[in-house]
């Protein structure tokens, strides 16, 4: 399964709103907007003949694996006449302190399970982001994109054989599914964002939690 979400935080907006669209036979996209959340499950298919055994998994290099992400992202605004966004350590380091703590809590949300957004961890980190648009101020936004790292397991007289995703499908799944939904793609064509950070955490049941943080 995979689940995106979306985030703007910016003065005067309205709530953004929510949008479902299927990506491939055997994922689903989840778009977000502040005061509805959802998720399908949809159920796993049996592929055969695709797997690789447990053993055989993809390693995958967390940092390339952000990195491939954003790269993904400036391709995207490149194709759309817009300029890229700069890699920006500060922010990784918060999207990174998110996943994680998503993941850590077992939760797939903007809001902690204490009530804090992505507005209080840029305070937290002592981030300031304020970009004046006429008379609008801009302090952010934020993706979300939950998926595991395989596409199904099959099962056969007690061996479980995984068909894996590579990172590369890893990242382009992530980038496509928020392309596809709305307001994710609003985000990441949003021409006054300047800076982005990547951050993925991926837990030992191979679930890849990853956000995304702009200014």
């Amino acid at each position: 399964m995979v689940c995106w979400k979306n985030m703007r935080d910016r003065i005067g907006a309205p709530a953004f709103s929510t949008a479902l669209r299927r990506w491939a036979r055997t994922l689903v996209v989840l778009s977000c907007s502040l005061i509805a959340l959802s998720c399908l499950s949809p159920a796993v298919p049996v592929s055969r003949g695709h797997g690789l055994p447990r053993s055989q998994r993809p390693k995958i290099s967390i940092p390339a694996l952000e990195k491939r992400i954003h790269a993904l992202i400036n391709e995207e605004r490149k194709a759309h006449g817009l300029s890229p966004l700069a890699w920006d350590d500060s922010l990784a380091r918060i999207a990174r302190g998110h996943s994680k703590d998503m993941a850590g809590r077992g939760y797939f949300s903007h809001d902690t399970p204490d009530g804090k957004d992505f507005s209080f961890r840029y305070r937290q980190q002592d981030y300031t982001c304020a970009i004046r648009i006429g008379n609008t101020i801009h302090t952010g936004a934020e993706n979300l994109a939950l998926i595991s790292q395989y596409r199904s397991i099959i099962t056969i007289d007690g061996v479980s054989t995984y068909d894996w995703y590579t990172a590369e499908q890893v990242a382009a799944a992530t980038v496509q599914g928020w392309m596809d939904s709305p307001g994710h793609r609003k985000n990441i064509l949003t021409p006054h964002w300047l800076n982005q950070g990547i951050g993925v955490f991926i837990t030992t049941d191979d679930q890849v939690y990853i956000t995304q943080n702009f200014c």
